[in-house]
């Protein structure tokens, strides 16, 4: 009898034996299917990151401004992009202060480097009308993404000063041209960060007086690519310009 109730033991042994590794490989299968749908997440996460197009409504990009590479996010090895939304007027030029920042990747590194590059972009705008929501993206990408730079390279742009973009010249007034009368006019004024003159002051006049509405208003035309310290543009005060008037031989 008791030779019976042992092997009936055995048999019920073997049955829970096979139970639990039925039990084994129904989790190990559900553990390898979250995993596929985890990395199925990760990979559509991942397309996601894909910046999309340059939307200019049909504007023509006639400088594209070279961003500067943040010095924390090469060092970092980091690389990225930036969708800039901003208005251009009539002459192609961005309006500085309608600049906003519509996405990012990733967040806290690119932002301002890529407001200063729209700042100093220029587009052929045959409208001749001001144009609201164009889209730009600014890609970050490192040479070489096998290095880790902790220090700037030799060619680093850490320093740009201004630098001429428009040459003006000043109509001779009526009055002086009649009477042949020649002069200069030395003005100063400050360059903001998107290369546009403010507050034009008369530093010196020769003849005193005859010149300095002409130079005033010509001054106002004048635009510079702005002085760059490190990744940024930034404001030029007491700039001093000379504009000359002379009569053909």
């Amino acid at each position: 009898m008791r030779i019976k109730y042992l092997k009936k033991w055995q048999r019920i042994k073997h049955y829970l034996n096979h139970c639990a590794l039925i039990a084994s490989l129904f989790l190990l299968g559900s553990c390898i299917a979250v995993d596929e749908s985890t990395r199925n997440v990760s990979t559509s996460s991942s397309s996601e990151l894909t910046p999309p197009p340059n939307f200019t409504r049909g504007l023509v990009a006639r400088r594209v401004a070279e961003p500067l590479y943040p010095l924390r996010a090469r060092s970092l090895g980091i690389e990225g992009w930036v969708v800039v939304e901003f208005s251009v007027d009539e002459e192609g030029e961005v309006i500085g202060n309608t600049i906003r920042t519509v996405e990012e990747q990733p967040i806290g590194y690119f932002r301002q480097s890529a407001v200063n590059a729209a700042r100093r972009m220029i587009f052929d705008n045959t409208r001749g009308e001001t144009l609201d929501d164009i889209r730009y993206v600014f890609r970050y990408v490192l040479e070489d993404q096998g290095s880790i730079l902790v220090e700037p390279p030799s060619n680093e742009v850490l320093f740009r000063e201004l630098i001429p973009m428009r040459f003006i010249t000043p109509n001779y007034p009526e009055v002086a041209e009649e009477l042949g009368i020649e002069g200069y006019v030395v003005v100063r004024f400050d360059v903001n960060e998107q290369g546009m003159v403010e507050n034009v002051a008369i530093v010196e006049s020769e003849p005193p007086g005859v010149f300095n509405d002409e130079a005033i208003n010509s001054a106002y035309r004048l635009r510079f690519e702005p002085r760059i310290i490190l990744d940024g543009s930034v404001r030029v005060n007491n700039v001093q310009y000379r504009f000359d008037w002379q009569l053909p031989d």
